[in-house]
């Protein structure tokens, strides 16, 4: 533990050892073993040996900025298609709402028309009634 009283993790990354604080355990060691792994990368690159450790730092933070830069953008393409499948889905909701409405007139209309050939259906009979009787 440090002096505030938090608790420090020992990382090694690129072969020296690092004392971390401020977050769990497993999370600062997922990041140390990233950063490790991404220098561990750029070493494979021709050139990059010869290059000074200011120049190696601002390699490595680009490096990581672009991926960041990446993910962003992968997430702002993912809200948008979230946003279209909204509101496309919010259209299809309205369709199937009015179609509901189409239905329910038709429905009516018809319960309408049964009610007015019933009504006719039985003038006729009565009219064929009063006729047969004369």
């Amino acid at each position: 533990m440090n002096m505030e009283g938090k608790r420090e993790l020992s990382v090694v990354i690129d072969g020296k050892v690092y004392r971390l604080s401020g977050g769990s355990d497993s999370y600062l060691q997922k990041l140390a073993s990233y950063v490790d792994g991404k220098i561990s990368e750029l070493k494979t690159q021709a050139g990059y040996n010869k290059l000074s450790t200011e120049y190696r730092d601002i390699l490595l933070a680009l490096t990581i900025a672009e991926e960041v830069f990446k993910l962003k953008e992968e997430i702002e393409v993912f809200n948008q298609d979230s946003r279209d499948r909204e509101q496309e889905l919010y259209e299809l909701k309205q369709e199937v709402v009015d179609k509901k409405l189409q239905i329910d007139t038709a429905n009516k209309l018809v319960e309408d028309y049964k009610t007015k050939v019933n009504e006719l259906q039985k003038r006729m009979i009565g009219l064929e009634t009063n006729h047969e009787f004369r």
